[in-house]
């Protein structure tokens, strides 16, 4: 199919070639600079990947130079009733708003209906690390369901620093083979109020252990005068930019100092090993996290998103 688009003399709907990584490189950096730098998402390898399990399983937009835009799907580990399957997709910021995003939405669903097979369920999902407007109507004009919407916030650390605030009657110590348990412990307290099942201590450390981008000797827990573990901070990186992986702290302390004054103690860390900006995710229905954020300096960069679709 050819037609005449956004000033390209043609542009033709055909399958991923490996000679497109280049092109593929060129629109994952037009997209991040356009919706905002994220380091989570995979463009280039997620594209290329569904690519060589089968070239049909992606399509794209291309003029001689350029993918306007492409997609592709990824089957993931499914029941004999239910297949999930992944949409993934990006629109070049130049060729936007000129109806090839849903174009392109709806050749992803056809295509994960029929190699999914019609006799069971299908659960289409789709994760969008850079949300915008845009993205978000095209979504739910077809159908899709928001499951969760997170904010990446960053904080530069160039800026001064709140003075700590951590009360003297609370200790901190690192992450060691010997206290990653007082970690887990903490993260179990502070959050059983919110969450319905954990996972056993040995896989919550053994995710964060086997994490070549885990900072252990950047990471905290606040121990009070009884021994017990009260608040924490797991540190990571992304890219460049230091990374809080997770924060907590018990519910009969929110609000009084200690999670603040653990935060402006792990930033100062991260500044004192040369970090210029630190990032994290915070769910866009918690306006006291993001409120508590805001108040160490903290702005929304961008949001991550996750849609569902059921067809039955």
């Amino acid at each position: 199919m050819k037609s005449e688009n956004a000033g390209q003399a043609w542009m033709t709907w055909r399958g991923l070639q490996p000679a497109d990584q280049p092109l593929l490189q060129d629109l994952d950096r037009a997209c991040k600079e356009t919706d905002g730098e994220e380091w989570v998402s995979n463009l280039v390898e997620d594209a290329l990947a569904a690519m060589r399990v089968d070239v049909d399983n992606t399509f794209c937009a291309a003029g001689e130079d350029t993918l306007m835009a492409v997609g592709w799907i990824e089957m993931l580990p499914s029941t004999e009733n239910e297949q999930r399957v992944v949409l993934g997709g990006r629109v070049h910021p130049n060729y936007r708003r000129r109806g090839l995003g849903t174009l392109l939405l709806e050749w992803l669903e056809n295509r994960a209906n029929l190699v999914s097979g019609y006799h069971r369920m299908r659960r289409l999902i789709i994760r969008n690390e850079a949300l915008t407007a845009d993205a978000h109507a095209i979504y739910v004009q077809s159908g899709f369901t928001p499951i969760f919407a997170e904010n990446m916030m960053v904080c530069s650390l160039e800026n001064p620093l709140p003075a700590d605030r951590l009360p003297e009657t609370y200790r901190l110590v690192n992450w060691t083979a010997e206290t990653a348990p007082l970690f887990y412990r903490a993260y179990c307290d502070a959050f059983y109020d919110r969450a319905a099942s954990f996972d056993p201590l040995e896989k919550w450390v053994g995710e964060y252990e086997k994490d070549n981008d885990f900072l252990p000797r950047l990471s905290w827990v606040a121990v009070n005068g009884e021994e017990r573990p009260v608040a924490f901070v797991t540190a990571g990186k992304m890219g460049k930019m230091a990374w809080i992986s997770q924060t907590g702290v018990i519910p009969q302390l929110r609000g009084q100092g200690v999670a603040f004054g653990l935060l402006v103690h792990t930033l100062r860390n991260f500044k004192q090993e040369g970090f210029q900006e630190v990032g994290l995710h915070v769910n866009v229905n918690n306006p006291a996290a993001i409120r508590r954020f805001y108040e160490l300096g903290f702005r929304r960069r961008l949001t991550r998103a996750r849609y569902e679709k059921t067809v039955l």
